[in-house]
């Protein structure tokens, strides 16, 4: 059964971001789009956050949902001041077994830099597993998403934004419904994002598909964000859709609190 997850990618003022928090806590217990689909209305399959802010990163995972972990949610609104970078992702599985290791955003590390990703939507779990090189039988409870993270990590030579750009691009013929992804980013001198808004146009050919699976974005003075459609539902504010193919490099700044967005096409 095919589901996707909700997600959240911000950067700016962490006050700013409250709303954001709550808008997805409540597109997660709640998801009309979801419903609409017959796959019911909840994404009660765990959830995570990485927050970057004041020189530390708070990585949080729980298999419980998000609109069950009081503890989790509350304790990331304390956290949220300043100059930040949230990611946030809500699961309902599609692939792959439901624990805390396949709960995102994934922790991972290459030469130079360390990432954590999160992706929604459906992959070639086997295309990717062949494509990388990697071993088929420990990956068998392993979600498409934890491959594709692993995929993503061993393919970049850097994290550039060609580089980037070339990698998520690389990824595009192993979508089955959608590449909905954000990633951060940490070298020993930078702070970069990237996300990526793409899901196969023979699947949006059908509307619930499109409504449920779109990218939405909020840029305003001193915040940038790209979220799923559903949190327009629950945070009114001046959503703009983003183009299907879609893919945003962002460059962080946060001695000087400020950022810098990019936006590409994939492909």
């Amino acid at each position: 059964m095919i589901k996707v997850c909700r997600v959240l990618f911000a950067v700016g003022d962490g006050k700013e971001m409250t709303p954001l928090v709550k808008a997805i806590v409540r597109a997660s217990e709640k998801d009309p789009y979801k419903e609409a689909r017959g796959k019911g209305s909840q994404h009660r399959d765990g959830w995570g956050y990485v927050l970057f802010n004041g020189g530390s990163l708070h990585h949080h995972r729980s298999v419980k949902p998000i609109f069950d972990d009081d503890l989790g949610v509350e304790g990331l609104l304390k956290l949220l001041d300043g100059f930040s970078v949230l990611m946030i992702h809500t699961r309902a599985a599609s692939q792959g077994s439901k624990d805390i290791i396949n709960t995102q955003p994934f922790s991972l590390s290459s030469t130079g830099f360390s990432c954590w990703i999160y992706h929604n939507g459906d992959l070639d779990k086997a295309g990717l597993i062949k494509k990388a090189g990697l071993e088929e039988e420990p990956l068998t409870n392993a979600s498409d998403s934890y491959v594709m993270s692993l995929y993503v990590c061993k393919a970049l030579r850097s994290a550039e934004k060609n580089e980037l750009l070339r990698a998520y691009s690389s990824l595009m013929p192993f979508v089955n419904t959608s590449l909905n992804t954000g990633s951060l980013f940490l070298g020993h001198e930078w702070v970069r994002g990237f996300i990526t808004a793409y899901s196969r146009p023979e699947y949006l050919l059908k509307r619930e598909n499109w409504d449920y699976v779109r990218q939405i974005k909020l840029k305003r003075e001193g915040l940038f964000a790209v979220a799923s459609s559903t949190l327009e539902l629950y945070h009114e504010a001046e959503w703009k859709p983003v183009t299907n193919g879609t893919a945003f490099y962002v460059e962080v700044f946060p001695d000087e609190e400020r950022f810098r967005v990019e936006e590409l096409v994939m492909g």
